[in-house]
């Protein structure tokens, strides 16, 4: 069966200099030898000669792929395209979902695509490329969600919306299978507006927080509530495990948000996941900024 590291390997044997007949006997080309018939192991080399890369040729013709295909012809395309290539769209290096944000409102608010509004279910959420996104949404803030099943439960989330303004678009930041996070980064740089981070509340989670462009703050509940939750967080190797990578962000950070979370998320040396603040029913909004 045809592979994609195969194909690869085969093409750097066609595409050598004719007189080169001896490759080093990888796992990958003695399958092949075996497989196939073609070539000559000799100890830890193999032999191609010029009449068995000809046969080699024929081989990836048969399988759709062109002899003289660059090394990295699957790189960042569309699994479609991949057909063309060869026999197998799965050998496409971009991922099926790249260059797609998820984004909603918060229940009960409009969702604006080139002015006309749309409601969508609670817990729904659309999926769109980025450029079109960006030239087609017509909202005047942002909040970037850091966790999909707080994306997805964002009305649960006890924080004070209304520092984000009358109307945000909620935006996940991707991450895993289902978006990537280049893709959220892409968005918000060409949608120039005002950015609001839902973050996790640890060392990791704010450093993210404060390379998002355009920020303009973040979302929390009051601070006492917040340091409560710290305090009673087992998460203490967490923060431990994130800190060497976060602080010299962190330390740099002059947003005032960042300034004030990071030194009470530092003073308890605990991570708390935005998840925590989806679970509790009654929890204070965010009151009172900047005063620890």
């Amino acid at each position: 069966m045809m592979t994609k590291l195969l194909a690869q390997s085969l093409l750097r044997v066609v595409q050598s200099p004719e007189d080169k007949e001896a490759f080093n006997a990888s796992k990958i080309l003695c399958d092949f030898v075996r497989e196939s018939g073609i070539g000559i192991v000799r100890g830890s080399q193999i032999l191609f000669p010029t009449a068995q890369k000809e046969r080699i040729r024929a081989w990836l013709r048969a399988d759709n792929i062109d002899p003289s295909a660059s090394l990295e012809a699957w790189d960042g395309i569309a699994r479609s395209a991949a057909l063309n290539l060869g026999p197998d769209e799965k050998w496409a290096q971009s991922p099926v979902r790249a260059n797609r944000i998820a984004f909603k409102t918060l229940h009960g608010k409009a969702l604006f695509i080139d002015g006309r509004p749309t409601f969508l279910p609670r817990r729904a959420n659309l999926e769109w490329l980025v450029d079109d996104a960006a030239c087609s949404l017509n909202h005047d803030s942002v909040i970037v969600v850091e966790n999909w099943e707080t994306f997805d439960r964002v009305d649960d989330l006890q924080v004070d919306f209304t520092r984000a303004g009358p109307n945000p678009l909620v935006v996940w930041r991707g991450g895993g299978l289902r978006s990537s996070t280049g893709a959220a980064m892409s968005f918000l740089e060409m949608f120039k507006r005002p950015v609001w981070s839902a973050p996790d509340y640890d060392p990791e989670g704010l450093a993210i927080a404060s390379r998002l462009p355009y920020l303009a703050g973040i979302l929390y509940p009051s601070l006492e509530l917040l340091r409560a939750l710290l305090q009673d967080s087992k998460l203490s190797d967490r923060y431990r495990q994130q800190l060497p990578g976060a602080i010299p962000t962190l330390e740099a950070a002059a947003h005032p948000d960042i300034v004030v979370l990071w030194a009470l998320v530092r003073q308890s040396g605990k991570a708390l996941p935005q998840e925590r603040l989806c679970s509790s029913p009654a929890i204070p909004l965010h009151t009172t900024q900047h005063t620890c």
